[in-house]
């Protein structure tokens, strides 16, 4: 029996090079303008069946499992858990997980089987997005300066953790820091490609096509509207300058998810990572009732209260920005056809424990089982996590695999 990638992988690509070749799209018109790729993926994307996306999300030190585990069926949550509860239908809680390498200073192999080799999210940018713009985007939130999430052929990678360089990157002409040349159309960076297209396209790439030149020049005009409007793949704006620093996380954290959103909406890539924080604990959200860093909220910070009120309030807050990130997913039609993994490096995060560690699969349509907490045990890792996402996807079938573990974990996939 032939290997299902051949009739997977290999298809796809053929399928999809034969609309570039027929469109006249060439490699040099694709580096020209992501977002007239991204336009002449649609169609072929369209025409997929099952999830091809997939989302990585870091909420550093686990959490207290008797505030963070819900029920069964969702019906009841713990305080850190509870924001989920909005997206609770699209969600399944693994239970009594443990970890392959939990504590701190473990961050390059919390999605990854060694210190070396490509990261998950790398490997599922190669594997399912090979012809898209951006083999992977890893986005952060105060995320630099203790550990990496993303390893590229064995080398770390830092999140970019300034949503408007991450605009930038992705969709625009702008200028380094966010500003916009007024001197400059954004639509100047996509013109020669354009140009190239305009006559080799059918109706519905034509019209595809108009909207985006229409959204690529509008987005001078609403420089200012990104960080109260939200984003749209027909209608992309710049975020709205603020200064990046703690007072900002939430605001932060909510752009990079809106990003994550357009860009796998607009076909630029198929793997994304955001990183909320990073190893160390070592950023604070001032605006909450705790205006120490979040490792103070875990370590110390609660002043003997074994209830631990201020690692409630924080990670329930982070809890927030992850569901922010699913919900935006949802809410643009993505959510059926992108694996979402949250994952973290210990469970109790006050005991840097190994056990009961808090770890979430999203999305994935009828491919994985949702709305439940109901599988899990202290056989499977995050790396068993990950792996039973590259089976949803497909993706342990491609000879790129790495193989991050033998299992799947039981009662997740449908």
């Amino acid at each position: 029996m032939a290997k299902r990638y051949k009739n997977v992988f290999d298809k796809r690509r053929r399928d999809l090079l034969k609309v570039f070749a027929a469109a006249g799209i060439t490699k040099g018109l694709m580096r020209a303008s992501p977002l007239v790729t991204g336009m002449m993926v649609s169609r072929w994307a369209e025409a997929q069946t099952g999830p091809n996306k997939s989302v990585v999300i870091y909420v550093p030190d686990g959490a207290l499992p008797e505030h963070w585990f819900p029920n069964s069926d969702l019906t009841s949550f713990g305080e850190m858990s509870q924001p989920y509860s909005s997206v609770a239908s699209e969600c399944n809680f693994l239970r009594s997980m443990n970890h392959h390498r939990g504590g701190h200073g473990v961050m390059p192999t919390i999605i990854n089987n060694s210190w070396g080799g490509d990261s998950f999210d790398v490997n599922m940018g190669r594997i399912l997005g090979g012809n898209l713009p951006f083999t992977y985007v890893n986005l952060g939130v105060h995320s630099n300066g203790n550990g990496t999430l993303t390893k590229d052929n064995g080398s770390e990678v830092p999140f970019e953790d300034n949503p408007f360089n991450a605009f930038n990157r992705l969709f625009g002409n702008l200028q380094p820091g966010g500003g916009a040349d007024p001197k400059l159309n954004a639509v100047d960076a996509h013109l020669e490609a354009v140009n190239a297209l305009k006559t080799k396209l059918g109706t519905y790439e034509q019209q595809r096509l108009d909207s985006h030149l229409t959204a690529i020049e509008e987005t001078q005009q609403r420089l200012q509207d990104m960080a109260g409007g939200g984003l749209s793949c027909e209608a992309a704006s710049a975020p709205a300058q603020f200064p990046i620093e703690f007072s900002t996380f939430q605001q932060q954290a909510e752009l990079q998810a809106d990003i994550i959103a357009l860009a796998l909406q607009c076909n630029l890539t198929a793997s994304c990572s955001l990183g909320l924080g990073n190893d160390g604990a070592e950023f604070s959200m001032p605006y909450l009732n705790f205006k120490d860093t979040y490792h103070s909220s875990i370590h110390g910070g609660n002043g003997g209260d074994p209830t631990y009120p201020f690692y409630r309030e924080t990670r329930a807050h982070l809890s927030g920005l992850s569901a922010y990130l699913i919900g935006r997913l949802r809410d643009r039609g993505l959510l059926d056809s992108t694996i979402v993994c949250e994952v973290t490096d210990m469970g109790n995060g006050d005991a840097h424990g190994s056990n009961d560690v808090p770890l979430i699969m999203a999305g994935g349509g009828g491919v994985i089982q949702r709305g439940v907490s109901n599988a899990g045990s202290a056989s499977y890792t995050p790396l068993h996590q990950i792996h039973t996402a590259a089976v949803a996807l497909q993706a342990d079938q491609h000879p790129a695999y790495q193989g991050y573990a033998s299992e799947v974990i039981p009662g997740v996939l449908t």
